[in-house]
């Protein structure tokens, strides 16, 4: 059986910073999954992220490996780094080269079993021999999450899917789809469904839509005082949401409540103007049941007064529930060794679970370092400090110091630019 010393499960922006910055500190890891597998195959044609472009960059040790840096590189004059939005198709360019230039050696590897193992973790995979690591890091983001209301869950997947399964909407043009949720991922699901011919119902149980407000495109001095600014939103509050030491320092309760409520369901405000008086919207109704009715599906909708809607198929755009049992290749020993809090794995500052050696990065960590890690954002205010962890660890283990190499990491983009320039 193989030997390793560290495994990083995913390769979305969480797998690839954190590797990024192992890679720095000089430990030898794997890392393993399908590059942005839920950016590039679960995400539609059309889309626009909802976070600012400043905001979408993943973090890495150095400068220079950022969208403006991209852009500028590759000719893409109108990058700005406020007042997106930014286009999918850019942001896929944009991961495309940072793995290029910093994370190459991603394995295609499909991890099916994780089993304690004399202080380390036996990792089965689907299409390799068994290996024996010593570290296990899951940062495999929200998929195995996609929440489905039970009132449509027993309809077949002809006639409803979840809104996360679609990597092209075209297909629905001339139907009539019902769109279930209020959150940016059923608005813009259901606006570029309309701007692709369909006929679309929007379904919120929300007495009204929710927005989020349209930032500056210039800061003053003032407003780094008043309302500072962060990778992902901005006022103070914000801080507290987006720097895990900052959120830890709120009672365990009130953390988990704003791990669960805050920062959604709202729609990005410069989507707005593609919904509202545009779109079908049925606010105030929340689903009662739904059944096959002819060729397509009727939802029964309790409201101010009990209502129906016909549609030929319905989008599920209810977001995401964590909870780490579904994650099922990690085994039963695994999880009853792991502490929760609301079906989060506990873990410290550097995301290190309750099973010494597993660490979670990314939205499986919210109740721990806050609901800003379910974004792009966190990537900066968690990588470093696990990849320090990490590193540590192996030092003990093997008593050396700092592992040979770890100062071979690029301070610049000099010895990349002349590949892309």
């Amino acid at each position: 059986m193989a030997i390793s010393d560290v495994l990083v499960i995913g390769a979305g922006p969480f797998g690839l910073s954190i590797s990024t910055h192992l890679r720095n500190r000089g430990v030898e890891h794997t890392i393993v999954g399908r590059p942005m597998n839920t950016w590039r195959a679960h995400m539609p044609l059309g889309l626009f992220l909802k976070s600012e472009p400043h905001g979408s960059v993943i973090s890495a040790p150095a400068r220079g490996y950022d969208l403006a840096t991209y852009s500028r590189l590759h000719g893409f004059d109108d990058y700005v780094d406020r007042v997106g939005p930014l286009s999918l198709d850019r942001f896929l360019g944009y991961s495309d080269w940072f793995i290029d230039q910093l994370v190459p050696d991603i394995q295609d590897l499909t991890v099916t079993s994780v089993t304690p193992d004399h202080g380390g973790f036996k990792v089965e995979f689907a299409e390799e021999a068994p290996a024996f690591v010593r570290q296990v890091i899951v940062a495999t983001g929200v998929l195995p999450y996609a929440y489905v209301p039970d009132e449509l869950s027993g309809l077949p997947s002809d006639l409803m899917t979840h809104s996360a399964v679609h990597d092209r909407l075209d297909n629905f043009g001339g139907k009539r789809v019902a769109v279930i949720g209020a959150g940016q991922s059923a608005l813009q699901t259901a606006a570029l469904l309309h701007e692709q011919g369909a006929e679309v119902q929007v379904i919120a149980r929300r007495q009204q839509l929710r927005w989020e407000e349209a930032v500056a495109p210039e800061l003053r001095l003032l407003d780094y005082v008043m309302s500072p600014p962060t990778k992902l939103c901005e006022g103070w509050g914000c801080v507290f949401l987006i720097s895990p030491d900052a959120f830890r320092l709120l009672p365990p309760s009130v953390r988990a409540n704003k791990a669960l409520n805050t920062l959604g369901p709202k729609g990005a405000w410069w989507l707005r103007d593609r919904v509202e008086g545009v779109l079908d919207v049925l606010t105030g109704h929340g689903l009662r049941s739904a059944e096959p009715h002819g060729s397509g599906v009727q939802l029964h909708l309790d409201g101010p007064e009990r209502s129906t809607v016909e549609a030929d198929h319905v989008i599920a755009g209810t977001g995401f529930r964590i909870n780490v049992s579904r994650l099922s290749f990690l085994s039963e020993e695994i999880l009853a060794g792991l502490a929760t809090r609301v079906n989060c794995p506990v873990v410290n500052r550097a995301g290190e679970s309750s099973v010494p050696g597993l660490y979670f990065a990314g939205a499986h960590t919210m109740a721990s370092h806050g609901p800003g890690v379910r974004f792009i954002a966190g990537t900066h205010y968690t990588a470093a400090q696990l990849a320090r962890s990490v590193a540590r660890r192996a030092r003990g283990r093997t008593g050396q110091g700092r592992p040979a190499g770890a100062g071979d990491w690029p301070q610049s983009l000099a010895d990349a630019t002349e590949a892309v320039a």
